[in-house]
């Protein structure tokens, strides 16, 4: 995150199967040479990078991450291919405006018939100036067309630091999701706000707290322990009947503990009520032995393709970055995904992280 509550049972991508063919005469015999074998397995990491994203529409995946000073966009058929699609500049800041510089987790969203992009950013040279902006785009592809710049999106009323902006959808209702401070003289504290949109790039209500580092596994630092951190929110609904989720990431990102963490809405709850939100709990984290540290911020997807009754089967899969080497605060993250399964009471299973250069299936219609 079509409606872009990320309902991932509805999703689809078109299945390609390229193959080589070869014909020789010799006098009475026409060989033809077998099927070019395509590789059934990848292995992680997809792609090196941070804060990883993907949309998906039209049987295309749009691959986003941080890359500070612009927004890039890759599409592919194929995940699994995602080192080898072209990453297309997409817009660049003016210089000296207050969304200059750190241009951080962008996110792409189609809503109201329009793509949107929701990307945090910051005057250059200007400490904890980090706020939410917005563009739009008409055209059908995001990879084409022209970016409008639409402006900063934020609560009027206490406008504060904020970063990691996405759209959580109920019904006929969009929210913003995102990761901010509570106020200037508790800075570096991050908590998950929610409010109501009234259109994709404005706010119709005040930010609403909807979940505060609390527990020791959100207050972990590099060495230390601190004020605690929540950020990278987005939504997660296996289908229209089933419990709502935010994941989240917990702790600080320059942490081995950096991990994903979940909050639920109760059934028939209110999102702008903070108590509806439940069930917070760890459910992705750091694999010793699989030399994964630090795995979070991460998005979804959904892989699928029609077999020859015309069933369409479908997997979900989830994308987060991760580190491969121990206490490296500032070590390279690199983009991984892995597949999502679902527990019997609708809630989410991401099991175990799974280490690099392992074979993987592909996703079903690769």
């Amino acid at each position: 995150m079509k409606r872009i509550l990320l309902i991932l049972s509805v999703a689809s991508i078109a299945l390609f199967t390229p193959s080589c063919k070869k014909n020789n005469t010799d006098d009475t015999i026409n060989k033809v040479d077998p099927p070019v074998q395509q590789a059934k397995s990848f292995k992680n990491p997809l792609i090196d990078g941070a804060d990883p994203f993907v949309a998906q529409k039209d049987g295309y995946y749009y691959f986003l991450s941080t890359r500070g000073g612009d927004i890039a966009i890759a599409k592919t058929r194929a995940m699994s291919q995602l080192a080898t699609a072209a990453n297309k500049v997409v817009w660049t800041p003016a210089q000296n405006t207050e969304y200059s510089a750190d241009i951080w987790a962008p996110e792409l969203h189609f809503l109201a018939g329009k793509w949107y992009i929701y990307f945090a950013a910051s005057q250059s040279g200007v400490d904890n100036s980090n706020r939410m902006f917005v563009l739009e785009n008409g055209n059908a592809d995001p990879t084409q067309g022209t970016w409008t710049f639409k402006g900063k999106i934020f609560d009027a009323t206490n406008d504060q630091w904020a970063v990691d902006g996405s759209i959580l959808t109920i019904g006929d209702k969009n929210y913003l999701i995102w990761s901010g401070w509570e106020s200037v003289s508790e800075r570096f504290k991050q908590l998950i706000y929610i409010a109501p949109m009234s259109n994709p790039w404005t706010l119709s209500g005040p930010r609403v707290p909807i979940s505060s580092p609390t527990n020791v596994w959100e207050k972990y630092e590099p060495s230390s322990m601190g004020i605690g951190v929540n950020e990278g929110p987005i939504a997660l609904q296996r289908d229209a009947n089933s419990p709502m989720f935010v994941i989240f990431s917990a702790s600080r990102y320059t942490s081995d503990n950096y991990c994903l963490a979940q909050i639920q809405l109760k059934t028939g709850g209110n999102p702008l009520i903070a108590a509806d939100w439940i069930n917070k709990k760890q459910v992705f984290v750091r694999n010793d032995n699989a030399a994964v540290y630090g795995p979070g911020h991460n998005g979804f997807f959904t892989s699928s393709k029609t077999d020859d009754k015309g069933v369409i089967q479908t997997e979900n899969w989830f994308i987060y970055h991760a580190r491969s080497v121990p206490n490296q605060p500032n070590g390279a993250r690199t983009s991984r995904m892995q597949k999502l399964t679902w527990n019997t009471d609708g809630s989410p299973n991401f099991g175990s992280a799974i280490g690099t250069n392992v074979d993987i299936p592909k996703p079903i219609g690769e």
